[in-house]
């Protein structure tokens, strides 16, 4: 049995370049937490309707996971966040 078959030409192979892509500089500050915010006695509230949240639990020891019993809302916030987060008043 003979086959027959047809000559392709070869494809060039491109070679991969190395990436050198340097990080953007960072030109504005980190946004405010809008979420959730604190009274003046640390109480954590949140953001929407301003009540107290229930606090949860933490989460693979970066994220404390918070609930709001008022909106049936789950909030996550950073554990690097939660002294960041702004002091505001319950209206």
């Amino acid at each position: 049995m003979t086959v027959m078959t047809s000559e392709r030409s070869k494809r060039q192979v491109r070679r991969p370049r190395p990436a050198t892509i340097a990080p953007a500089p960072s030109t504005s500050p980190a946004p405010t937490v809008v979420a959730a915010f604190r009274r003046p006695d640390d109480t954590v509230c949140h953001g929407r309707c301003r009540k107290p949240l229930s606090f949860q639990g933490v989460r693979g020891l970066i994220e404390a996971d918070f609930y709001c019993l008022s909106c049936l809302t789950h909030v996550t916030i950073p554990i690097g966040v939660l002294q960041t987060i702004p002091v505001g008043s319950a209206v």
